[in-house]
């Protein structure tokens, strides 16, 4: 039953918006196929267990599917997780290179029944390296990462070796064939996940219960990285792998909460976790090299050899036996029937074992090996890798729009699979065709001129190269921080919603061409969303035709400075002069039905009916001065916003709440933030009024700080958010380190004039690209690659 909420807590009933569910998974609970895990749109997670068994959950999904209204419901009818890994064919996109590592073993973990929401069912992680007291680490050298085709029990052969005496014995003490065992513990567990995560709330409070209201012994405790894993390479009841947590949450090597942790034997006080020599004291830059390392090419390689022992056919049976992975036989499904078992006694110790000493997930492939990733060279190529000054490059094809048919700087550059839309300071909009090409072993790109209109109500615009001559115009237009300025911040481009889901899965199973169908296909459901104009609107015209579909002001109380589109959910938020910031829907009725904020429909009488192309949903308050840039991250559901008075406010995307406000410039008040980059690990780039460039976390943590030497007018963020590209009024393309901003190279197009945007293909819509553009004061698109055999070819067609 729908509620007016996203969720009412009365005592002990909980409410959720059926029109918000978007997934629902089978899962067990101890041990029986009898429960379910719904998931919701605004990030709602429910974990259901059916005491009546298996029949009963069927009964109440097949209800949820038939019977109820869940639009936003696209989870396969299956709730067996073998049949939902089978069909999702997400194993072929790893294999090309188009899932990232950490990205594959989140969705192996979640078909395979393991869930944030049950202790006893952690998400599982593998050990990645194996050194952690060498003062430098490098992640190409193959001597720095564990076997991964070995459990962690098998890594030390003495080890093995006594364990596998003690397997043999067991038959002697009467233990049955399938229930001897070579490792007594489990490599997850609650135990597991509360020792690396005790630091952080909630599993703080969960490991206090777990010991009878105390810390464990110190000496016990997660303290020490370096021993943690000696440990588990010594310890024949120690064989634990990691957390998701390791590889993404700084936070969790941190004691912020200053718990009284104590004191080791040794006297040394439990505080922050020690961390090895190599992450240089800081527990990001350590789960930096974990990520690093984790998507590196060694672990490419090897990666299905640990998913065969984890979700794989060596789970179980001879194969498990014959690489040493057999657990205590009640961690493995099917293995006893608990509803058999007439002894009382006997039945509670079996479900404290199953509760307290580790679970297996659900195998997921029975029968053969995991395939391995592609090669290097068959697989997509991480854009920009190990960027020098001598291996970036510049390429300025001669015929371009400008200066015949536009006038003016080109103030964004929006590209979608082939083709690139550069919207020019006349408020025309150019379309080009970007094409590749491999003759020879050289690189060729072919970049055609197709289009060129000028956008629907340009004459609106406060740009002034679109104000019609002869008519007045502030002097204010003139300086791009007033807010009358237009700039790239004002433009996205979006699919719509009804071909969206499946212009991205074509985009990921196959190579995108310039074919008539996808070129179709691409404008008629393509539009360009903008704001920046004298009625205070944000506007939406379409691809083809350049039509206007719809305007909508959005109760912005004067001028909408900015805007930033969500990659793939349809969300767009937008920042106005008025010091608040809206969050829209756009082209979605069911996900603006779903989202919609009560207050949004009351106060501003903004309705859901009809289908508008574009809903209001949430208003964000946290800035007293007018809002000056904004990105967003959809991954992390996540809004961070800057003001001309220098605050960072922090939102949640799709509820519409504040988390936290950040003051980047502590030495200088009214210090305007002028540009934020965003990326999916939760760290933001921010350029200062004062030419300064800073590194932060969405949790309020300065990493690093730099001066830019110019005045930055955009950047972003890409190489799997380790590089940082900016571009200014220099008229410099500058490429740093994100972790440091330390530069790595420089192009210097300044020829052209300042630099007014760039821009990257999305890596999810166009697989085979490693470029991204320049767009400048003088109307000029410049391409940039780190391939030097590379050949720019410009080709009219229409206009």
């Amino acid at each position: 039953k729908e509620s007016k909420s996203s969720s009412d807590v009365n005592e002990d009933k909980l409410r959720l918006r059926l029109s918000r569910l978007t997934e629902a998974h089978g899962r067990r609970f101890m041990l029986r196929v009898q429960a379910i895990e719904l998931f919701f749109a605004d990030g709602m997670e429910l974990f259901l267990n059916f005491s009546d068994g298996k029949r009963e959950r069927d009964k109440f999904y097949a209800k949820l599917q038939n019977s109820c209204k869940t639009p936003l419901l696209h989870s396969p009818k299956s709730l067996n997780p073998r049949v939902v890994f089978k069909r999702s064919k997400v194993s072929l996109l790893w294999k090309k290179g188009k899932v990232s590592n950490f990205e594959y073993l989140m969705l192996l973990n979640k078909m395979a029944g393991r869930t944030f929401n049950d202790v006893t069912q952690y998400p599982v992680f593998p050990w990645i390296l194996c050194d952690y007291t060498s003062k430098e680490i490098d992640l190409n050298d193959p001597k720095v990462y564990r076997d991964l085709s070995k459990p962690v029990g098998a890594l030390n052969e003495d080890r093995l070796s006594a364990l596998i005496e003690r397997y043999n014995d067991l038959a002697s003490f009467g233990f049955a064939d399938n229930e001897r065992f070579l490792y007594g513990s489990h490599y997850s567990s609650p135990g597991v996940v509360l020792h690396y995560l005790i630091r952080q709330e909630p599993f703080t409070t969960m490991a206090i219960e777990l010991q009878s209201g105390r810390f464990d012994c110190p000496d016990r405790l997660f303290f020490d990285i370096a021993g943690c894993w000696k440990s588990c390479m010594t310890s024949t009841s120690d064989v634990k792998e990691l957390v998701p947590e390791l590889f993404t949450c700084p936070e969790v090597l941190l004691n912020t909460n200053n718990f009284p942790l104590g004191h080791t034997q040794e006297g040394h006080c439990i505080s922050n976790v020690r961390l090895p020599p190599w992450a240089k004291g800081s527990a990001h830059e350590f789960i930096r090299i974990q990520r690093l390392a984790l998507e590196s090419e060694y672990v490419s390689r090897n990666l299905n050899h640990w998913i065969d022992l984890i979700f794989g056919y060596k789970q179980r049976g001879p194969e498990a036996e014959a690489s040493n992975n057999i657990f205590h036989y009640l961690s493995y499904e099917g293995a006893i029937d608990m509803d058999k078992i007439t002894d009382e006694v006997e039945r509670q110790a079996a479900e404290s074992h199953i509760q307290n000493f580790g679970q297996t997930p659900t195998q997921l492939i029975v029968k053969d090996p995991h395939p391995s990733k592609y090669n290097s060279k068959e697989r997509r190529k991480k854009f920009i890798q190990n960027v020098t000054s001598r291996t970036l490059h510049s390429y300025t094809p001669a015929k371009q729009f400008s200066p015949k048919y536009s006038k003016g700087s080109i103030l964004s550059l929006l590209p979608i699979f082939d083709t690139l839309i550069a919207v020019y300071a006349d408020m025309s909009v150019g379309i080009y065709k970007f094409l590749t090409s491999s003759k020879l072993g050289k690189s060729s790109y072919v970049l055609k001129m197709e289009k060129h209109r000028s956008l629907n109500r340009s004459d609106l615009s406060m740009s002034r190269k679109a104000i019609k001559r002869g008519s007045a115009a502030p002097s204010s237009m003139e300086n791009s921080d007033s807010y009358h300025a237009v700039g790239n911040w004002s433009f996205a481009i979006f699919t719509g919603s009804t071909q969206h889901d499946n212009t991205r899965r074509r985009a990921r199973s196959i190579r995108v061409t310039s074919s008539a169908d996808l070129k179709k296909d691409t404008e008629a459901n393509t539009y360009i969303l903008s704001c920046g104009y004298w009625d205070d609107t944000v506007k939406v015209n379409s691809l083809d035709g350049l039509k206007l579909i719809c305007s909508d002001f959005g109760g912005h109380q004067g001028p909408i400075r900015c805007l930033a589109l969500g990659s793939g959910d349809s969300l767009l938020v937008t920042g106005g002069q008025d010091a608040t910031c809206r969050i829209w829907v756009v082209d979605h009725p069911d996900m603006a039905l779903a989202l919609c904020d009560g207050y949004v429909q009351t106060s501003l009488g903004a309705s859901n009916k009809g289908g508008s192309f574009l809903t209001l949903c949430h208003i964000l308050w946290g800035h007293w001065h007018p809002i000056s840039c904004i990105d967003l991250s959809s991954d992390l559901d996540v809004v961070v916003s800057g003001d001309l008075g220098g605050l960072i406010c922090v939102h949640t995307l799709r509820r519409g709440q504040f988390i936290r406000s950040i003051n980047v410039h502590r030495t200088r008040s009214h210090c305007a933030v002028r540009k934020i980059a965003l990326n999916s690990h939760g760290f933001f780039a921010v350029h200062m009024e004062d030419k300064t460039l800073q590194v932060c976390t969405v949790n309020g943590v300065h990493l690093c700080i730099s001066h830019a030497d110019d005045t930055l007018n955009d950047m972003k963020i890409f190489s799997c958010g380790e590089m940082l590209i900016t571009g200014g009024d220099k008229g410099h393309v500058v490429v740093r380190t994100m972790k440091d901003l330390v530069i790595q190279s420089t192009v210097d197009i300044s020829k052209h004039g300042p630099i007014r945007c760039i821009s990257l293909i999305p890596i999810e819509l166009n697989a085979s690209s490693h470029t991204f553009f320049a767009g400048s004061h003088d109307g000029t698109i410049t391409i940039l690659n780190d391939e030097p055999e590379v050949k720019i070819e410009t080709n009219a067609i229409s206009l």
